[in-house]
C-alpha cells in the first residue's frame, strides 16, 4: 500500500488551490452565497490525511482481528478520497453529477451485480466495518459476520451476510485488496483532471477581465480610484490594493508649507511610472511584484535610526486605534529631520504619510 499513491499530487494540488492570486479563494469564497471555499479545504485536508496515512500503514497482520480492523481502516482512507473527490468535483467540475457514475471497471465477481463501482464500494465499506450490523439490500434486513481469511483466490477477506428474514440464505460476500487500490488510484488521479479544470476556469476568469478595458484618467488621483475598484474586481490581491491605497493617500495629501511644495510635486511624480503598471498589470490580469515600488518602499538611511518610530508610525497609520506615544514620534522623525517636514498631530494623515515619504526618499 505504500507505493501505491503519494502526497506528492495532492501537495501540488494544494499549491494549485493557492497560486494564481488566490484565484480559488477569491472566486468560490462567496458562490452563489456560500463559501464553497471552505469546502476546498475540508477536502484538501482529509484526502492529505488519508493519503499520509496510507502511505505509512504498516503491511496487514496475520492476527484475523488486527487484520479486520486494519482493512476497515483503509475502506476508511479510500472513502475520504473518494468523498472528497466527489466534492471537488461538484466545486469545480460540474454541481449536478458525481463522478465515474455508472463505471464497473474496479470489481470483479461482485455479489450484487445491478450496483456500479461507486455504490459496490458502499456496500463493501458497509459491510466491512461502516455499519456491519445495520445493512440493507434489496429491502431486506442484513447483518455482516465476524470477518474470515477468504477461500477463494480472488478475495482476501469475507463476511457472511445473514439475513433477518427466516430461511434466507446467508450471503458471502469477498473483498479484494487489489481492487480496493485500483478503485482508489482512478479517483485520486481524477485530481489532475480537476486541476486542468481549475486551470481553465484561470485561463478563461484571466481572458474576460482582460477584454475589460481600464478606464483611463488623465488625473492620477482619479485614476487611482478607478484603479482601487477594479482591484477588487481583478482578483482583489492583497498588495495590490495597499500599494494602490498607500497612493491614493499620497496623491490625496495637499502640502501648503512652501518650502515642501515642490519636494511634494517632483516625488509625486516620480510616482507615476507606478500608477501606470499597476494599471497595466491590472489590465492583462498579470499579478505579479511590481517593478517600481521600490519609489514607496524606498529603504533610507533614516531606518536604521528610526526603526521602532517608524514600525509604530506604520501600525497607527494603518491601525484603527490610537497612539498615546504618537507626539514621540514625531518629535523623533523632527529631531532626525532638524524640523525640515515639521510633523505635528494637527496634520491629516494622508500629510503625515506624504511627509514620512518625503522624510525617508530624501
Amino acid at each position: 500500500m505504500k507505493n501505491v499513491i503519494s502526497d506528492d499530487k495532492i501537495r501540488d494540488f494544494r499549491d494549485l488551490i493557492n497560486s494564481n492570486s488566490n484565484f480559488v479563494y477569491q472566486i468560490y469564497k462567496n458562490k452563489g452565497g456560500k463559501n464553497l471555499f471552505n469546502l476546498v479545504c475540508s477536502c484538501l485536508d482529509w484526502i492529505t490525511v488519508s493519503v499520509r496515512h496510507l502511505e505509512n500503514a504498516p503491511e496487514l497482520d496475520k492476527n484475523i482481528d488486527t487484520k479486520s480492523m486494519q482493512v476497515y481502516s483503509l475502506i476508511s482512507s479510500i472513502d475520504l478520497i473518494s468523498e472528497s473527490i466527489k466534492q471537488l468535483h461538484r466545486v469545480f467540475v460540474n454541481e449536478n453529477n458525481i463522478p465515474f457514475l455508472g463505471e464497473k471497471k474496479c470489481f470483479n465477481e461482485r455479489l450484487f451485480s445491478n450496483e456500479d463501482d461507486n455504490e459496490y464500494f458502499k456496500t463493501i465499506r458497509a459491510c466491512f466495518g461502516a455499519h456491519p450490523v445495520n445493512l440493507n439490500q434489496s429491502k431486506s434486513k442484513r447483518f455482516a459476520s465476524w470477518p474470515f481469511e477468504s477461500h477463494i483466490n480472488s478475495g482476501d477477506l469475507c463476511v457472511h451476510l445473514y439475513s433477518r428474514d427466516i430461511n434466507a440464505e446467508d450471503l458471502l460476500l469477498n473483498v479484494n485488496i487489489n481492487e480496493l487500490l485500483k478503485f482508489l488510484v482512478i479517483r485520486y488521479d481524477y485530481l489532475d483532471v480537476i486541476s486542468d479544470r481549475i486551470e481553465s476556469l484561470f485561463s478563461k476568469y484571466r481572458k474576460d477581465l482582460s477584454d475589460q478595458m481600464i478606464e483611463t484618467k488623465s488625473d492620477p488621483l482619479e485614476q487611482l480610484y478607478i484603479l482601487r475598484n477594479e482591484s477588487k474586481k481583478r482578483l482583489d490581491n492583497d498588495y495590490y490594493n495597499r500599494e494602490i491605497d498607500d497612493l491614493i493617500m499620497i496623491f490625496e495629501a495637499e502640502v501648503t508649507d512652501p518650502e515642501l511644495v515642490q519636494i511634494a510635486d517632483n516625488y509625486k511624480e516620480s510616482l507615476l511610472p507606478l500608477i501606470e503598471e499597476i494599471k497595466s498589470n491590472l489590465q492583462v490580469m498579470n499579478i505579479v511584484d511590481l517593478e517600481n515600488d521600490s519609489i514607496v518602499r524606498v529603504r533610507s538611511k533614516l531606518g536604521g535610526q528610526l526603526n521602532y518610530e517608524l514600525s509604530k508610525f506604520y501600525s497607527w497609520v494603518y491601525g484603527d486605534r490610537d497612539d498615546p506615544l504618537l507626539n514621540y514620534y514625531f518629535e523623533r522623525f523632527n529631531e532626525v529631520t532638524k524640523g525640515k517636514f515639521n510633523f505635528t498631530s494637527c496634520d491629516e494623515i494622508n500629510l503625515t504619510f506624504l511627509k514620512a515619504k518625503l522624510m525617508l526618499a530624501e
